[in-house]
């Protein structure tokens, strides 16, 4: 019977991880929606979800920065995407940034 129970708890715990796991993934995803958005892409609704208009919208965002269009979410992405925000908040141009050294050419 103990080891039902450990087995049970084990099962549970594990269970839980994996749900803030996927909780804080489904954050990283809205933000990355979020930002997509304010850029001027369509991800779609800011829902968390990984779609297929996620996808795209990641895509046409790398393809604009010129890098490999993967769709997927990384830290460079995450990096890039907060980089041109700050850029567009600022007033900078992707070409004025590499002109004044803000950014190093690709």
């Amino acid at each position: 019977m103990q080891k039902i129970l450990r087995i049970f708890a084990l099962m549970l715990l594990t269970l839980s991880l994996a749900s803030g796991a996927t909780h804080h993934k489904s954050k990283i995803v809205a933000k990355v929606q979020k930002e997509l958005t304010e850029l001027g892409y369509d991800p779609g609704p800011a829902d968390g979800m990984m779609g297929p208009n996620t996808r795209a919208a990641i895509k046409a965002f790398q393809k604009s920065i010129r890098r490999r269009p993967t769709g997927r979410i990384t830290k460079h992405l995450l990096w890039e995407l907060h980089n041109m925000l700050n850029s567009a908040a600022a007033g900078f141009s992707h070409e004025a940034e590499e002109r004044n050294g803000i950014k190093a050419p690709d």
